[in-house]
């Protein structure tokens, strides 16, 4: 019974006090008031757009880093993947010097036919990695991709062409590994001179 008396009735609650009523304030005492409230309004707004415009920024540079970060990953991993085929590369030049020197007997045959296939698997693998051979003999001379080690007199060929590739030269996408070593031609001094 004790419980009943402490529960709230609203009939003998006590009226709840409100702010004076409208009709009381003087027209300046509005205009004040909606004078607070715009300003409180505006700050507010002003407060939506300044948090709005960190957010947006917050998430491009978040999306910046993400961007970065992926680059600087795939250049990490390019990076390994050319250093490592570079210190290939004298391996393939040992290979194929071995190669065509067993080439020249014929009692190596079968030893040929299995170092054959061995060099085919590991070029193989290796332009899966993205290696290209640069092999320009015939081509005109590019000083991006080719090394002038000599020139040779030649009419054959259109001077300055390359007549012989020396040693191979590799690249990997468009990152330059090791340029061909290459022989130039060139014309011979019989035609230049007139008597």
């Amino acid at each position: 019974m004790e419980q009943e008396e402490n529960i709230p009735n609203p009939e003998n609650q006590d009226p709840v006090e409100t702010d004076a009523p409208e009709a009381e304030l003087s027209e300046e005492e509005k205009e004040e008031s909606v004078g607070r409230l715009k300003s409180k309004l505006d700050d507010a707004y002003g407060k939506q757009d300044d948090l709005k415009s960190k957010y947006l920024r917050a998430v491009a540079d978040l999306e910046n880093i993400r961007k970065r970060s992926i680059r600087e990953r795939e250049d990490a991993v390019q990076r390994t993947r050319s250093q490592i085929i570079s210190d290939l590369l004298p391996v393939m030049d040992a290979f194929q010097l071995g190669f065509a020197e067993a080439k020249k007997h014929e009692q190596t045959s079968n030893f040929v036919e299995g170092f054959s296939m061995a060099m085919t698997l590991m070029e193989t693998t290796l332009s899966e990695y993205g290696l290209k051979v640069i092999e320009p003999t015939g081509e005109a001379f590019d000083a991006k991709l080719h090394e002038a080690i000599g020139y040779e007199e030649n009419n054959d060929c259109e001077e300055g062409n390359v007549i012989t590739t020396v040693r191979t030269g590799y690249r990997i996408g468009e990152r330059l590994l090791r340029p061909a070593s290459v022989i130039l031609a060139k014309a011979s001094s019989t035609d230049g001179e007139a008597d």
